[in-house]
């Protein structure tokens, strides 16, 4: 039996390729899939649509950060989201790690003509990272991690 090993080379690089491909478009799909639920979160919150953020955040959802005394449970973080109100708001800078069913979202997010309460607080900027995790095939938030940005 006579092996060809050009062909044998040609076929490991093939896979090789394949195989990366497969990987990036599986990134690449991970990345849009949680790229459209961050602005999910924003614009839930803005329409003060709790049901809609209850299928997004996990039921032991905390946010955390410098600012704050203690981590905000899930509760009372959507009884905060009823106060809030932006204009509209933008992701930027955004770099996605994903390891099978986990993956951490950093990006800085701006929001324009924020107000709290109805006082206004104007614009606002800041450098945001969730966890997420997949469970029965849905993303669910678990962490959120947020930092206010001084104002430039």
């Amino acid at each position: 039996m006579r092996i060809d090993m050009q062909l044998v080379f040609s076929s490991a690089i093939f896979l090789m390729c394949y195989s990366a491909s497969q990987g990036q478009s599986s990134k690449d799909q991970i990345d849009k899939e949680l790229l459209s639920l961050e602005h999910a979160l924003n614009t839930n919150v803005n329409a003060h649509d709790t049901a809609a953020l209850s299928q997004i955040i996990a039921p032991e959802f905390h946010l955390t950060g410098p600012k704050f005394p203690g981590a905000v449970a899930r509760k009372q973080w959507l009884s905060n989201c009823m106060t809030y109100a932006v204009d509209s708001a933008t992701i930027t800078d955004v770099a996605v790690s994903n390891w099978g069913d986990i993956t951490v979202f950093r990006s800085i997010q701006h929001f324009f003509n924020f107000k709290i309460a109805g006082q206004p607080a104007s614009y606002a900027e800041s450098l945001i990272t969730d966890l997420w995790i997949k469970r029965k095939g849905k993303w669910r938030l678990v962490t959120r991690l947020s930092e206010r940005l001084p104002k430039k």
